[in-house]
């Protein structure tokens, strides 16, 4: 980890893996590689083509392998938990939570541009994130002030995910599609926003890509 670029890092990390076969430990060396392989598919970051359009909220989270989907789409209030950092009082919002499997891409994407208002984190439990765990587990929010109104991203940990990283601060001025953190290992993100000037592009059951499926379309408020 010490060393500069990903591929002297992989390259270090297959020697050491082959080690063991040199002195006859092939059950060992196929352990490593098996490891290595899982590691690289997890951190891997691929490039997105995210659509610019003016109004467009793109998906923060990739859900695409195995279990990962778009799992709950429901109205949120600003009583509701976090909704007060995102919200008006007597303002209504859309929550769309996507659950990542532990073989999606985990590096989370600005759904909207604008700027970063507000980041906070919560420490919590670490249940399974498939489970109604949006007040017991570990979070992270992100709220991200655009012209048409406030977005919020919450990154929750699971019960493998044990660190989330956050890759912006409060100041920082994103462009829809920038990473904006990942969480290591199986999670999930719910994305929040608007309820009077936007329509909802997406349904429950849906497997979206980060940084390209549109979730729903705003309009400015009049």
């Amino acid at each position: 980890m010490f060393v500069k670029g990903t591929f002297k890092k992989v390259g270090i990390l297959l020697t050491i893996a082959v080690l063991p076969f040199l002195f006859g430990y092939v059950i060992i060396t196929f352990l490593l590689f098996s490891a290595i392989a899982f590691l690289m598919q997890f951190f891997r970051d691929p490039n997105r083509s995210t659509p610019l359009n003016n109004g467009l909220i793109i998906a923060p989270a990739d859900g695409r392998i195995l279990k990962g989907k778009i799992d709950r789409v429901k109205t949120v209030q600003y009583e509701d938990p976090l909704m007060k950092y995102i919200l008006r009082p007597e303002e209504k919002g859309i929550l769309v939570s996507t659950f990542m499997s532990p073989f999606d891409v985990h590096v989370n994407r600005a759904p909207i541009s604008g700027t970063i208002v507000k980041t906070k984190h919560y420490s919590g439990k670490f249940k399974i994130a498939m489970q109604n765990v949006h007040t017991e587990n570990e979070k992270n929010l992100i709220v991200i002030d655009s012209e048409y109104g406030k977005v919020g991203v919450i990154q929750i940990a699971g019960f493998v995910a044990r660190r989330i990283v956050q890759y912006v601060e409060v100041g920082d001025q994103v462009q829809t599609g920038d990473r904006l953190g990942m969480i290591r290992f199986g999670s999930r993100v719910d994305l929040i926003i608007p309820y009077e000037n936007t329509k909802l592009m997406v349904t429950e059951g849906e497997k979206p890509t980060a940084g390209e499926t549109v979730i729903a379309r705003m309009h400015k408020k009049s």
